[in-house]
């Protein structure tokens, strides 16, 4: 047990430092700013680390660390808002755990823990979760193709290779990036870019069927709500970090503004805020290791409680900066960002409760 939370200590202090020397905060308006999909440089480096491939077994090129160290490395992205496709890569990496040892699996997951390529998923959503957003899947002599669209996919302008549920009674299939068009769109976060993605004969390979797609769906997007979750909690906890700099040193009527009780109780409650996401994401994600019944609630409750979290500390950062945390020049508002469209890319955190309660019936 020692052993492992020395290894996740030293893992956030080694993706920390190289968070902080490559996305200060100048740099990552630049790149977000200039509509750039990725920080390939610093997505390089992360995979020199290994970082891609954490969650990802030995025997198809990965760590073989499990999704709570992947979960403990994204939160330390999420401090630097770092411009690369992590929640979305290793949401397409459960997927292929989840369907079983077959050919896509074989072919993508070395490709996907090395980060030679990144992954998407491109479904539709539902208050019930990810599901088929219009997508057609043909059978042709050669295999399969797609048609259709899916109007908005997490940082597809990134991705490699998409997962995409197709027709009325969904399977799975992998679609290479070269067969499709994506189309970037603006998004509140330009640092998680967003694309429309058009199917027409795309190729399509098959990874389940429709007895499995959905349990496999099911675990991708448990995964993506962990690492989305754990992105925010980075988010917040950087944010925190800012807000209460900035009380210690800003002064009015002759003494730092974070001795009035105001300030001194807001940041409590953001300390609050923060530490209790990152201890339900952390067993979120040591629910994904070890899977239970109980696991689609814990993760559904972890998420809501970071996503709300990271918006109520990211917005407390603003408001303790005054009129200077809403100028486009200051960082702070792009904290405020990351979390209020990270509560909307997979389900609001109302819906995910609601979800929770449903499971618990």
């Amino acid at each position: 047990m020692s052993s492992t939370v020395e290894f996740e200590n030293d893992l956030r202090e080694a993706v920390g430092r190289l968070v902080g020397e490559r996305c200060d905060s100048g740099r990552v308006a630049a790149l977000a700013d200039a509509g750039e999909p990725a920080d390939r440089e610093l997505w390089d480096e992360l995979a020199a680390m290994g970082l891609p491939g954490l969650a990802v077994p030995a025997e198809y090129g990965g760590e073989g660390m499990g999704f709570a160290l992947a979960a403990a490395a994204q939160e330390e992205l999420g401090r630097g808002l770092a411009l690369v496709p992590s929640v979305s890569t290793v949401a397409v990496q459960a997927a292929l755990l989840s369907a079983g040892d077959s050919p896509p699996a074989r072919r993508w997951l070395p490709r996907l823990a090395s980060g030679e390529v990144a992954g998407a998923v491109a479904a539709g959503r539902t208050v019930d979760g990810w599901t088929a957003a219009g997508v057609r899947a043909d059978r042709t002599p050669g295999g399969w193709t797609l048609n259709g669209e899916v109007p908005v996919v997490t940082e597809a302008p990134a991705a490699g290779v998409l997962l995409v549920p197709a027709g009325a009674d969904p399977a799975l299939f992998l679609v290479e990036r070269e067969a499709v068009a994506v189309d970037p769109i603006e998004s509140l976060d330009p640092t998680r870019p967003l694309g429309a993605v058009r199917m027409r004969d795309a190729p399509g390979e098959a990874l389940a069927g429709p007895a499995s797609a959905a349990r496999v769906l099911a675990a991708a997007e448990r995964t993506a709500l962990v690492m989305l979750a754990a992105d925010v909690v980075g988010a917040a906890a950087r944010a925190l970090d800012m807000a209460v700099g900035h009380a210690r040193t800003r002064r009015q009527f002759g003494r730092p503004i974070g001795s009035f009780q105001a300030i001194s109780h807001r940041c409590a409650d953001m300390l609050v805020a923060v530490e209790s996401a990152r201890a339900l994401v952390a067993a979120a994600a040591e629910a994904l290791d070890a899977p239970s019944d109980d696991t689609p609630v814990a993760v559904d409750l972890a998420a809501a409680h970071a996503l709300d979290a990271a918006v109520e500390v990211a917005g407390g950062c603003v408001q303790i900066h005054g009129g200077m945390g809403f100028t486009w020049e200051h960082p702070a508002h792009r904290y405020l960002r990351r979390a209020k469209a990270a509560q909307a890319l997979i389900a609001l955190p109302d819906r995910l409760r609601d979800r929770a309660v449903s499971g618990l019936r």
